[in-house]
């Protein structure tokens, strides 16, 4: 009965959020309100303050997750440097996780990236807040390693990442070329942090 209620809890947050995606890509994320986005998803706005925090928290609501794969990530891999542990994920595709490599980004999830990408960018709360959550990461991933200075390192990196991202897809760059660009920069910038910091 537990399991039930989790999945049918877990179905009604992501109605909302795929409600409330659709809604900031179609009018831009400043343009919407909660109201809107609570008839949308046949929700009251009460409900939807019962899963999330703030309109903001409804754009961003992929973000624990990615930062829970992080974690995962250095916890699988006691044996690799932390940059090792993490590479993959920060190589591998355009998200933060394992189940959307770079050749599975057909038209439709480039599109879909682009929109939601191009969403944030042109919003100034939204950027904000992108950095505001990035930051935040920094004190989990030092619980995780105990490593403050690799820590704040891999959170800078992460903010270079996610802006190399979102340039190739607002300048409709082909997937390959990002792909390429993230390849480099980012594998570049893994190299040298993983010589600054390696597991001892």
């Amino acid at each position: 009965m537990n399991n039930l209620r989790e999945r049918k809890k877990a179905a009604a947050r992501q109605a909302m959020s795929d409600a409330a995606t659709r809604l900031f890509e179609q009018r831009g994320f400043e343009h919407v309100t909660l109201s809107e986005i609570a008839t949308a998803a046949d929700v009251s706005v009460k409900t939807i303050f019962n899963y999330f925090g703030s309109k903001e928290d409804l754009f961003f609501d992929a973000e624990p997750q990615a930062l829970e794969n992080l974690l995962t990530a250095l916890r699988d891999h006691p044996g690799e440097s932390h940059t090792s542990a993490v590479r993959a994920l920060l190589l591998e595709g355009p998200m933060l996780d394992l189940n959307c490599p770079w050749p599975v980004v057909d038209q439709h999830i480039y599109e879909a990236l682009r929109a939601f990408h191009s969403c944030e960018n042109e919003s100034p709360t939204l950027r904000a807040r992108r950095l505001v959550i990035l930051n935040s990461w920094t004190t989990p991933l030092i619980a995780e390693t105990n490593s403050p200075g690799w820590s704040a390192m891999l959170v800078g990196l992460l903010a270079f990442r996610h802006r190399l991202l979102v340039t190739g897809l607002v300048e409709a760059q082909p997937i390959t070329t990002i792909e390429n660009t993230i390849r480099a920069e980012i594998g570049t910038a893994l190299n040298a942090l993983d010589r600054a910091y390696p597991r001892t």
